[in-house]
């Protein structure tokens, strides 16, 4: 079968993974080819498959697991609907708040990659008062960045929220492939990317990709929390 990833880029995405200390896990949750009823879209799964495991090639730290969206205890508790979904942990952990809707191409494979070495070193670079605030948050919020392949800006507001849901488990993240679920992004209105939807005990949005300190304050009011003077 032919690789998805040329050769050259296979050898600098191998080094550039070459960082990663623990082990890491991808787990794809795929359906067949019909969606059952109520349930969401179907996007490229087989194409996310054939990339993820060509990641898991160059580095043994990197796992994947491949699940039935329709079967799988974890899929049926998290309410998962979108197939491909994928959802990124440290190996062994119970972490479920990291997950990518669709393939993650064009300058979303970037996204991919930074998401693997920042559960791979523990090391994410958001700053310490953006992780205290995280501390402040009323209850759960769910981000959901919308982004295209094509969109240069779109990795950067996919990785706030996941640097968000990996310093608070009060925080899910999800990046989601417009093109690829065009219904949910109908449903939420999206007419450009990156569109960053968060939903708590009210919806915030925030267009564009932002500097943290926009989708701080944004989490912060949908989870009913004060909003700190310093970001207002």
């Amino acid at each position: 079968m032919q690789k998805m990833l040329p050769a050259e880029i296979r050898s600098q995405v191998e080094q550039v993974l070459g960082g990663i200390q623990q082990p890491v896990e991808i787990v794809i949750f795929k359906t067949g080819p019909i969606v059952a009823p109520g349930k969401g879209e179907i996007g490229m799964q087989e194409e996310a498959l054939a990339l993820v495991r060509e990641l898991a090639e160059l580095n043994e730290q990197i796992h994947i697991e491949e699940r039935s969206l329709r079967t799988d205890p974890e899929a049926q508790a998290l309410g998962l609907s979108y197939a491909p979904t994928l959802l990124f942990r440290e190996r062994g952990s119970q972490r479920t708040n990291i997950r990518f809707l669709g393939l993650p191409s064009g300058y979303e494979f970037s996204t991919l990659i930074e998401t693997l070495i920042m559960l791979g070193t523990g090391q994410s670079d958001l700053g310490e008062r953006s992780k205290s605030e995280l501390n402040q948050l009323e209850g759960e919020v769910l981000m959901q960045s919308f982004v295209t392949p094509g969109c240069p800006y779109c990795p950067k507001a996919v990785l706030a929220a996941y640097r968000f849901a990996f310093h608070s488990p009060k925080v899910v993240a999800e990046g989601i492939e417009a093109n690829e679920f065009p219904g949910l992004a109908t449903r939420f209105h999206i007419s450009s990317v990156p569109d960053t939807i968060i939903s708590g005990k009210r919806q915030e949005r925030v267009l564009g990709g932002q500097p943290d300190r926009v989708f701080i304050e944004a989490v912060l009011k949908a989870s009913g929390a004060a909003v700190p003077e310093g970001i207002r």
